[in-house]
């Protein structure tokens, strides 16, 4: 059995860690040693994983807060010690088409998806300089890339996520600062697979032509945990030459494309 810890000694900091992918990622970075930094707004998800995780004997701060509230976000970043590892997970997924949606609605989500994203990496990533040191790690989706038409506010933020995480690898590489993106396929998440009520993952047209038939090639849809796996690699000392690049989690669907 593994008797080391991969994140042992480093400061971890994860948005929208109460649930889904940021949940797991959480879970299996307090496993790997490393001390956690919660942001999650919704302050029941949130006690549950403190309490979960000082059972377990792990160490971490929790912040209840909205990533939109930026005097709050700029506090609890200057209240924290050296943030090692930052992990932008925290996201919103909206449906409707051109017709449909309003201009609030796009601004939405892109304030959450995109500009808090932006936001709180300019807080953090000035400190990592100065250490010369860090990892970024952001979320986004393969929907950056393909889109099935009804979820563009959504489409547009996470492609401008792959375009950011390029441009942030580029300009804090002088500083040993790796900057990388995970792109979920499907994921069985309360918050991103739920459509007007419905999980979409269990709707009977998806699952005979995704899961059946095998549309995705591993013929299931990805846990959080298979997710989070990613994670602590991109955050872990075995990615050392590794900056700029988006690691597709799909299962192979992308493949078929």
């Amino acid at each position: 059995m593994r008797q080391y810890h991969l994140l042992a000694g480093k400061e971890a900091l994860i948005t929208g860690a109460g649930q889904g992918i940021g949940r797991a990622i959480a879970l299996e970075y307090a496993a790997e040693g490393a001390h956690l930094i919660l942001f999650e707004r919704k302050a029941e998800t949130l006690e549950a994983l403190r309490e979960e995780l000082l059972a377990r004997g792990c160490s971490v701060t929790a912040h209840v807060l909205d990533i939109t509230d930026y005097p709050a976000v700029t506090e609890a970043v200057a209240r924290s010690g050296p943030i090692d590892i930052l992990v932008n997970n925290a996201g919103i997924f909206r449906v409707g088409t051109i017709l449909e949606d309003t201009l609030n609605d796009w601004r939405h989500v892109l304030h959450i998806n995109l500009e808090a994203l932006y936001y709180l990496t300019k807080q953090v990533a000035p400190h990592m300089v100065k250490r010369k040191s860090g990892r970024i790690i952001n979320l986004t989706s393969i929907a950056g890339w393909n889109s099935r038409g009804n979820v563009g506010s959504y489409n547009a933020s996470k492609g401008a996520v792959i375009a950011f995480t390029k441009s942030l690898a580029v300009e804090l590489a002088p500083y040993n600062i790796l900057v990388n993106a995970i792109a979920p396929g499907f994921v069985r998440t309360a918050q991103m697979s739920d459509e007007n009520g419905n999980d979409l993952t269990e709707e009977a047209s998806f699952r005979e032509w995704y899961v059946e038939r095998r549309y995705i090639p591993l013929g299931r849809v990805a846990e959080p945990t298979d997710v989070a796996g990613v994670a602590i690699f991109l955050a872990s000392d075995y990615c050392r030459y590794m900056t700029g690049e988006v690691l597709t989690v799909d299962g192979g669907l992308l493949a078929r494309r």
